[in-house]
């Protein structure tokens, strides 16, 4: 995905082209002999009393901040209802882990548990390669099917070739964490012009009218990195596109074109918003982190960003609050999300009952809770905001309302290992009047296109 989180995950362009070509060179299949994408024979064990005495490796990136709480608060949660279970942790930072993480697997002794991000370059490669396990016996075993809500699941399927994501077998889970795409709102400006929260799209059209007319700036945004712009045209195709043919056509199922999934029209509508001068003023020109600042300080009415990214200090969040935008046919909002990070269990792992048992805890209702007591968004598990925090409130509120909706959808960007490329690019040279929307819409189906043909070969 793309993006600056709390966790630093990047979607489509998550593993350099040199690791693919690792990955190529590998022999499919695990230590057991299995081919790649097979799941395991046999029955699962599911109680971890029943495993004797474990040690897990387990290899993540939250090197900091509430990422490290959170992971600390489900190890220690783990270790103590299974104290037979021990869970050894190595965090690296994000760039560093999937740099190295094919050649991890490739080791005699990798980690049992790793964060395969989810895309192409990532995950899809790994599946090809037959470095992660098949998790499908699991999947059935622990119910993750009925637990986990099919927009997120989905997020981890592959063929067992690896050549089909979004459908096939399962190869990792989520985490009770949520990271997704929303809209924040300054409640004083709010205020200022004489509105509510909306909820219906002309609402939030609406607001950024009045916004505009009484002088303050309706849509923080800074795109000097090329990135700050996905986040308000993601939002927008979310809320202007049907949630399952967004979906078909990230997962390169080929029966979906560009155009039926709301792009089009997003395109339109964020060339639109910046016609208006709705976007902070120089907006290509100004860094990502200094219109977040901006938004902090007062000076913006609504920022498209990622959950949990404003750069708030103590105290601050209480004159903030986040919703999803509405959908424009009335519809449940959707959003583009996924869990704070995602696990694979390595095919070469000796320990993998016991690796999918802490996986399955790591995605539990007490695991959200865990992240609730941290202050950071919880997914996957109806649970309720301590009071004293209104903007973390409206953050719980938001997950809760993607879990019992099943509404997300996934990063547009994984839909090719290029397109994100291709998406900055096109769009920095529509909204610099340099190239047409309909030039950005043929020019990102080609992209898509070309990959579509790379996978049937």
């Amino acid at each position: 995905m793309v993006a600056f989180r709390t966790t630093k995950r990047i979607g489509a362009l998550a593993v350099p082209l040199a690791a693919a070509t690792l990955l190529t060179a590998c022999v499919p299949g695990s230590s057991q002999g299995k081919a790649a994408g097979e799941a395991s024979a046999g029955p699962v064990v599911t109680d971890p009393a029943k495993m004797g005495k474990v040690q897990l490796q387990v290899l993540d990136y939250f090197t900091g901040g509430v990422d490290v709480a959170w992971m600390n608060g489900v190890v220690a949660a783990f270790e103590k209802k299974y104290p037979n279970i021990t869970i050894k942790r190595t965090s690296q930072p994000w760039d560093d882990v999937m740099k190295s993480l094919p050649l991890k697997l490739k080791a005699a002794d990798p980690p049992d548990i790793v964060p395969a991000n989810n895309g192409w370059q990532s995950l899809g490669t790994l599946v090809q390669g037959g470095l992660v396990l098949n998790l499908d016996n699991y999947a059935n075993a622990y119910g993750w099917k009925k637990t986990v809500p099919a927009s997120i699941l989905r997020e981890h399927e592959f063929s067992g070739d690896g050549k089909q994501m979004g459908t096939g077998s399962v190869f990792g889970t989520p985490v009770a964490r949520a990271s997704l795409i929303e809209v924040y709102y300054d409640r004083a400006l709010l205020n200022r012009i004489g509105a509510s929260v909306p909820r219906t799209f002309a609402d939030f059209e609406g607001d950024l009218a009045k916004a505009k007319t009484a002088g303050i700036t309706p849509l923080s945004m800074g795109n000097l990195e090329q990135v700050g712009v996905t986040g308000p045209l993601f939002s927008a195709m979310d809320a202007l596109g049907p949630q399952n043919a967004i979906s078909d056509f990230i997962y390169s199922h080929n029966q979906v074109k560009l155009d039926q999934t709301g792009f089009p029209q997003a395109i339109a509508k964020v060339k639109d918003w910046a016609g208006k001068g709705y976007f902070t003023k120089d907006f290509a020109a100004v860094p990502g982190q200094d219109a977040a600042q901006a938004f902090v300080d007062g000076k913006a009415l609504f920022r498209f960003d990622y959950s949990g990214s404003l750069p708030l200090k103590k105290g601050q969040s209480k004159g903030f609050g986040s919703f999803l935008l509405p959908h424009a046919d009335g519809g449940h909002p959707v959003a583009t999300a996924s869990s704070a990070t995602n696990f694979s269990i390595s095919s070469k792992s000796k320990h993998a009952d016991a690796a999918a048992a802490f996986m399955n805890f790591a995605a539990s209702p007490e695991a959200a809770q865990i992240a609730v007591d941290n202050q950071t968004m919880p997914l996957l598990a109806d649970t309720k905001a301590p009071g004293g925090d209104p903007l973390f409130t409206d953050d719980v509120a938001v997950a809760a309302q993607v879990t019992s909706n099943d509404a997300s959808v996934p990063y547009l960007d994984w839909a090719t290992p290029t397109l994100l490329t291709t998406i900055q690019t096109q769009v920095q040279d529509l909204l610099a009047n340099k190239t047409s929307a309909d030039d950005v819409v043929s020019k990102t189906q080609a992209d898509y296109d070309k990959f579509s043909k790379s996978l049937a070969k």
